[in-house]
């Protein structure tokens, strides 16, 4: 049985420490933040004296820029720092509610109330109206539709384009707009309990 490979991760910032570092001057700089330009082997030795490491940080410069820390701190920031970015970053979802043309006024609201708490939440939403049968001659429905839905969703996102036919089903997508909701949820939170929707 073949193992599954795992998709290329992207190669992890390492930096050349000490011995690794060949060119014959370096600009340091110091905890204090004042720099010296000085021979690397004289660098290294200073950085041992203080029971760090040499770590070379800018290689493009020159002379090259480097700093004395503790290698293994420093990683483990780098580390710390990348997984707090990759949990900060969550990915957005796509949610999607069906209509039909002849949808009434109660399953309306029902459905687009849940559209809005998608959007609420951050996820992208695609709103499909789905013609079945010989309903595909109130496509003029369909359209009224989705300017209703446009304007109820006003307050919490923008609509990514213009309303597309696919076969039988009209669709289109809203984007949640993070000022709007920002906006939306302090005037919730100013409303009455009576008074929210």
């Amino acid at each position: 049985m073949r193992k599954k490979r795992s998709a290329p991760q992207k190669p992890k910032l390492t930096y050349r420490v000490n011995e690794q570092i060949r060119v014959p001057e370096v600009r340091v700089v110091f905890k204090d933040g004042s720099q010296e330009i000085l021979k690397t082997g004289e660098a290294r030795k200073m950085a041992e004296q203080e029971g760090l490491d040499l770590i070379e940080v800018q290689p493009t410069a020159q002379p090259p820029v480097c700093k004395m820390d503790n290698y293994g701190k420093l990683q483990y920031k780098l580390d710390k720092n990348e997984k707090d970015r990759k949990k900060k970053s969550k990915p957005t979802e796509l949610k999607e509610l069906r209509f039909h043309p002849n949808t009434d006024t109660h399953d309306f609201d029902f459905k687009s109330a849940h559209l809005e708490e998608f959007l609420r939440k951050g996820n992208r939403v695609r709103a499909t109206i789905v013609f079945l049968g010989r309903s595909i001659i109130y496509k003029d429905k369909g359209f009224e539709l989705v300017e209703r839905l446009k304007e109820r969703l006003s307050n919490v996102s923008n609509p990514e384009g213009e309303a597309k036919f696919e076969g039988k089903r009209l669709f289109i997508y809203f984007e949640p707009d993070k000022k709007k909701i920002e906006i939306f949820e302090r005037q919730l939170a100013k409303m009455k309990p009576e008074e929210k929707p």
